[in-house]
């Protein structure tokens, strides 16, 4: 039998806070497997189904469920990456979430990596990255310029201008697919970093 190398055995679980933003790392994994120079490290995303979960529910979840299930399939999880919107902590009078509590939990759970991914301001900002895309998907012709407004409200903009609604969650999947990856990652490179080093994703 041949043995795993170590690093084959690392899992990364990226934590999200609702719904649209599931559809949407889900499909950037995808994106990482099919593009990446060097298979990817062993990943799954969780949905919190809201921000305010990474406080008690979040801990309770990786130490009962997820560190468990991965170890009894031979991994050891290496890295746990929390992703939230920006928007929601710029407008808080307090604190939503003690993420140096969030980092001390992970740490004494024997998780070694803790990435606090920032998504500015909001997942809907990311998907409009890909302006071309959302318009093709749409069937607009000329791409509007949408500068007033929160990502929420521009991407419904342009829906409108499709008569057509944009619906947050998983309704966002009928045209997340059809949105070019490359385009949104190289935008948002930066922010994405630590993650795709805990990943080992490599792309030129």
């Amino acid at each position: 039998m041949v043995r795993k190398k170590e690093s084959d055995k690392r899992h990364v679980v990226i934590f999200v806070e609702g719904d649209t933003d599931m559809v949407f790392f889900t499909e950037l994994l995808r994106y990482y497997r099919q593009q990446s120079l060097t298979p990817i490290v062993s990943c799954e995303v969780q949905n919190m189904k809201g921000v305010s979960k990474y406080n008690a529910k979040f801990a309770l979840k990786l130490k009962n469920n997820i560190i468990p299930k991965a170890k009894a399939k031979g991994f050891s999880v290496s890295t746990v990456c929390c992703s939230y919107d920006t928007d929601v902590f710029e407008y808080a009078e307090h604190p939503v979430v003690d993420w140096n509590g969030v980092r001390t939990t992970v740490a004494k759970l024997g998780v070694k990596q803790f990435v606090e991914l920032k998504v500015e301001k909001s997942i809907e900002d990311w998907l409009l990255d890909d302006m071309e895309g959302l318009c093709a998907f749409l069937g607009i012709k000329n791409a509007p310029q949408l500068t007033a407004g929160s990502g929420f409200e521009k991407l419904s903009r342009l829906f409108r201008k499709a008569n057509a609604v944009y619906d947050k969650g998983y309704a966002v999947g009928k045209f997340v697919s059809s949105l070019d990856m490359g385009i949104i990652r190289n935008k948002r490179k930066a922010a994405l970093k630590e993650l795709e080093e805990a990943l080992s994703v490599k792309i030129e």
